[in-house]
C-alpha cells in the first residue's frame, strides 16, 4: 500500500515537473511576450508566398513535439514574412509580428530567440542551423542548447549581483563568453567591477578581429587605397603581441595571426618560416575552424622555394605602383576627352 502511495506520488511530481516545462504557443508576438517567462520567446520566421521550404517546416519541425520538448519554457510563436507586401496577407502579418524585428538580411526560415524583455539573445538561420532533414533534427539540438545558455546566463548573473570586485567580473567574463548575446550594459558592469582591467576581461570583451585588421590595412570599408603599402614590421609586432595575449579569445588570437600569415607570404617568406607561422595557430586551439585549417595552409603554402631580397621585394611594389597610377592616370585622360 505504502508502496503504491510512493510511485502514485513520484508519477504526480514528475507530471507537475513535465507541465512546468512543456512550451506553450501564442497567434502574435506581444502576446508572447506578455505570457513569457524565464525561458522567453522563440518565433519561427517563414515566408508563405517565396520560400515553399520553410512553410513544409512549419508543420513538420515548427509544430513538431520534439521541437516543443527542446523549447523548455518558452513561448512559441510563428511569424510570416511575406515578398508582397501589399497583399491582405501582409497586412494581417504585420500584426502578427507586431514589434518583433524581422530575422537578420530577412532570411527564412529563421529561428529567434528572445528573453522576457525582448531583447533578442540568439538567432539560428537555415541549413546551417536548422539541419536539412524535414523534422530539423540539428534545429531542435540548437534549440535546447540555446535555452540552456539562456538560463547559464540568468543563473551566472544572479550570482554575480552578490558580489564585488574581481570575483564579480569573472562571472560577468563567463557571461560573456557564452554563445549567444549578452546584456548591452555587460561591459560596463566589468569595467566598473575591475576598473584597471586587471583580470584582461574588458579587454577581451572590446577586441574585434575584424576591426584590428581593419585597424592595420588602414581601411574602414575593407577596401584598400590604391596608394596603400603594408607595413611588415608593424604588422608583425602587433599580430605576435595579439597571438601572446592570452586574456582574449582564443579564436580571436588565431584570426588576428592569420593577417601576419598571409602577409609573411605576400611578402614571399621562405616555405619552413611559413610553416612555423601556421603552426603557432593549430597550436594555440587544432579544433577550431583556423586551427583545422592549418594543416591545409601548410600544404599548400609551406613550400615556398623562392627567396627574394628586400630589394626585389621594394622594386616589385613599386612596378605595381606605377602600372597602378598609369591606370588612373589614363581614365582621367579619358574622363576629359569625354567632358569637351
Amino acid at each position: 500500500m505504502i508502496i503504491r502511495k510512493l510511485s502514485s506520488i513520484i508519477t504526480l511530481t514528475a507530471a507537475l515537473l513535465s507541465a512546468s516545462e512543456a512550451a506553450q504557443r501564442a497567434e502574435h508576438f506581444d502576446e508572447a511576450l506578455q505570457k513569457a517567462g524565464e525561458d522567453g520567446v522563440i518565433a519561427y520566421c517563414y515566408g508563405p508566398d517565396w520560400n515553399r521550404r520553410s512553410v513544409i517546416l512549419l508543420n513538420s519541425f515548427w509544430k513538431n513535439a520534439k521541437t516543443e520538448e527542446a523549447a523548455g519554457d518558452a513561448v512559441l510563436v510563428a511569424v510570416p514574412f511575406y515578398e508582397n507586401k501589399h497583399s491582405e496577407e501582409a497586412e494581417a502579418a504585420r500584426g502578427i509580428r507586431g514589434r518583433m524585428p524581422a530575422p537578420p538580411f530577412d532570411v527564412c526560415p529563421t529561428v529567434m530567440f528572445f528573453d522576457k524583455s525582448g531583447r533578442r539573445y540568439a538567432c539560428l538561420q537555415g541549413a546551417d542551423y536548422l539541419g536539412t532533414d524535414d523534422a530539423c533534427t540539428l534545429g531542435v539540438k540548437n534549440i535546447k542548447e540555446t535555452i540552456g545558455h539562456l538560463r547559464k546566463q540568468k543563473q551566472l548573473l544572479d550570482q554575480a549581483q552578490q558580489k564585488t570586485g574581481e570575483d564579480k567580473a569573472k562571472l560577468l567574463a563567463q557571461v560573456a563568453d557564452l554563445p549567444i548575446q549578452a546584456p548591452g550594459n555587460l561591459l560596463q558592469d566589468i569595467k566598473a567591477a575591475d576598473p584597471k582591467d586587471k583580470l584582461g576581461y574588458a579587454r577581451r570583451m572590446e577586441f574585434n578581429a575584424l576591426m584590428f585588421m581593419y585597424e592595420l590595412l588602414e581601411t574602414k570599408d575593407g577596401f584598400l587605397a590604391p596608394d596603400f603599402e603594408p607595413d611588415y614590421r608593424k604588422i608583425m609586432q602587433k599580430c605576435e603581441a595579439v597571438l601572446k595575449d592570452e586574456a582574449l579569445r582564443t579564436r580571436d588570437r588565431q584570426a588576428a595571426y592569420n593577417l601576419y600569415i598571409g602577409q609573411s607570404r605576400r611578402e614571399h617568406i621562405q616555405g619552413n618560416r611559413l610553416k612555423g607561422l601556421i603552426r603557432k595557430v593549430n597550436k594555440l586551439d587544432p579544433a577550431t575552424d583556423y586551427g583545422q585549417l592549418s594543416p591545409t595552409l601548410m600544404n599548400l603554402w609551406g613550400n615556398i622555394k623562392h627567396k627574394t631580397t628586400p630589394e626585389e621585394r621594394r622594386a616589385e611594389r613599386e612596378k605595381k605602383k606605377a602600372k597602378e597610377k598609369e591606370k588612373r592616370d589614363k581614365k582621367r585622360q579619358e574622363r576629359h576627352v569625354e567632358v569637351n
